[in-house]
């Protein structure tokens, strides 16, 4: 029974599979240089084989949430853990670009469907105990990524590429399962009113965009994306500093997700979510891009001050786009009359459709002009648009949808 477990107690377990799912899923990211060399592709062709991930992402978003409903969240979620570090242990063996292609797309759908599991087990507990756990799990999946980013750079020279990712697989997949099968008596159940089964039509005739929130969420999140996927490589190869110290600067990003993250409830005491995240959105945009700027025209005599610039960018963009993605998450499922699980897979498919357009944009546009740098623009350019969707986040806002 659901008693038998209390809400503090429930409450750490979620915390604890966030912070082992950030951990998890971006333990590659700071060895991607090694990755990109391991398969011998050049930057274009690696960034578009990475945005392949978004295809599976697409299904699993479509498609989680309603099997969620349909099965309940325990089942789905232990094959789901087990689908992602299966197809993340592959990935790092392969050499072949079309075979990496498809583990990739699995390791999309293995992301997602784990994302849909566990965001929707927090709305579920938002729901039985008035307690808003969505900002504090996207810090606790932050401070995961933060800790594996620390851990995959100090690895980098030490341990093989493939012995890291395997034991980290194998021993994330067995311990998320034991918290799953704790936290079983609380999970999501099966529906029980065949009425309100969703069929295979009805998954797409019933699929509902809330645009104001859909494109703030794209324009604030994307810049996360970017930074994930070129932080590293953009670092290493700008300023051709070792692969312990290009994994810095996505570090200190990543800690300054937490410290947002974790903190903003503070401000919240005393200013509204949509002003928060519309300064946040000056912040990160203007400073991020102004000192990628400088930093990237500086001389190369003076690489170590450009190396802090990259610094102190980074740590910008984190802190100013820490909340503002989970804040756009939160009113996606406010404004919507759908269950909480099929909210987090409607909302996550418009976002994946227009973050994997952006990613191929961003791809080709370092691969013809050979400037990561001007590609982050791209993303900058996004972040400063967000201040056009903050009315959506309003507490009285409705969907039109």
């Amino acid at each position: 029974m659901a008693q038998d477990l209390d809400h503090s107690l429930e409450q750490r377990l979620l915390h604890t599979l966030f912070f082992l799912f950030g951990f998890g899923i971006m333990a590659w990211v700071p060895r991607f240089p090694e990755v990109k060399a391991h398969l011998g592709l050049q930057n274009g062709a690696f960034g578009s084989l990475m945005s392949t991930g978004s295809i599976g992402a697409f299904f699993g978003l479509l498609t989680v949430g309603h099997i969620i409903h349909r099965f309940g969240a325990f089942r789905v979620t232990v094959i789901s853990i087990g689908l992602l570090f299966s197809s993340l242990g592959l990935l790092v063996h392969v050499q072949s670009s079309f075979i990496f292609l498809i583990l990739n797309i699995l390791f999309g759908f293995g992301i997602t469907a784990v994302h849909v599991c566990l965001n929707s087990q927090g709305f579920h507990f938002l729901e039985r105990s008035k307690i808003n756990l969505i900002t504090s799990t996207a810090g606790y999946w932050s401070a995961g990524s933060l800790t594996t980013a620390i851990v995959s750079g100090f690895l980098v020279g030490r341990v093989g590429l493939i012995t890291h990712i395997d034991v980290l697989c194998a021993l994330l997949a067995i311990s998320m399962i034991a918290i799953v099968i704790r936290l079983k008596s609380v999970l999501l159940e099966s529906n029980t009113d065949s009425e309100s089964d969703y069929s295979i039509k009805q998954i797409f005739t019933g699929f509902r965009i809330d645009w104001p929130v859909s494109l703030g969420m794209a324009c604030v999140v994307y810049l996360e994306f970017a930074l994930g996927d070129w932080g590293t490589i953009f670092t290493k190869d700008r300023l051709d500093v070792s692969g312990g110290l290009s994994t810095a600067p996505f570090i200190i990003f990543t800690a300054m997700m937490i410290v947002g993250r974790l903190l903003v409830h503070r401000l919240q005491e005393r200013n509204p979510i949509d002003l928060l995240v519309k300064r946040a959105a000056l912040l990160a945009g203007l400073g991020f891009g102004s000192l990628i700027i400088i930093a990237t025209v500086m001389p190369a005599s003076l690489k170590w001050w450009s190396y802090s610039l990259f610094i102190v960018a980074f740590a910008i963009a984190g802190l100013g786009s820490s909340f503002a993605g989970p804040a756009f998450f939160a009113a996606a499922n406010r404004r919507s009359s759908q269950p909480s699980a099929v909210v987090v897979g409607q909302f996550g498919v418009v976002n994946n459709v227009l973050l994997f357009g952006i990613k191929w944009i961003v791809a080709w546009t370092i691969q013809f002009t050979g400037s990561i740098a001007l590609a982050m623009m791209i993303p900058t350019v996004m972040m400063l648009a967000t201040v056009f969707f903050v009315n959506s986040l309003k507490a009285d806002s409705k969907s039109k949808v």
